[in-house]
């Protein structure tokens, strides 16, 4: 299982959202998706049963997405836009960074299962800009729904860019004992 972050500028009106993000965030990255594998042992949550990449070499990725409709397979709020949802993407090291994370794919597959569907959390990308406005528990920004689905504390609280260097710093600091 991998975190994918999005380094790339998209066309149109969401390359205005990319650059948008980057700026008020001062980094890099404007999207993250979590990534499965083949090997993960995932393939019965997947969409369609499997983790073997398409004719076009796209993996199955989960995260939350402001702009994009839902999948008709979601098992929410199909067709409406915004939300949580699976999408197949091919992963281009030109467009993306990622990193392999210290995670029970399962359990995250069986998370993002549970959540598929649920609402973008657009109050917290208000609260971003103003310290007033609270986030929406049951709703989700992609950085926060992949953080949670990584396992870490406080998922609300990661952005794009801070979700990203510390999934490298896990990486290059795996879990077990020093030496």
């Amino acid at each position: 299982m991998l975190l994918a972050s999005y380094h790339s500028t998209r066309p149109g009106w969401q390359g205005i959202a990319n650059r948008l993000i980057r700026w008020r965030l001062h980094g890099l990255y404007s999207h993250n998706e979590i990534v499965f594998e083949p090997g993960d042992g995932v393939d019965a949550y997947m969409p369609d049963g499997t983790c073997q990449p398409d004719s076009n070499g796209a993996l199955w990725c989960v995260s939350s997405v402001a702009a994009e409709r839902l999948p008709a397979w979601s098992k929410r709020r199909a067709g409406r836009v915004g939300g949580v949802r699976f999408k197949r993407i091919a992963i281009d090291p030109a467009r993306w960074h990622v990193w392999p994370l210290h995670t029970d794919p399962k359990a995250a597959a069986l998370i993002a299962r549970r959540y598929e569907g649920s609402m973008y959390d657009w109050q917290l990308i208000a609260g971003f800009l103003s310290w007033l406005i609270p986030n929406k528990a049951s709703r989700w920004t992609c950085s926060e729904f992949c953080a949670h689905l990584a396992g870490l504390y406080q998922a609300e609280r990661f952005d794009t860019c801070s979700l990203h260097i510390v999934a490298a710093w896990a990486y290059t600091n795996p879990p077990g004992p020093r030496a």
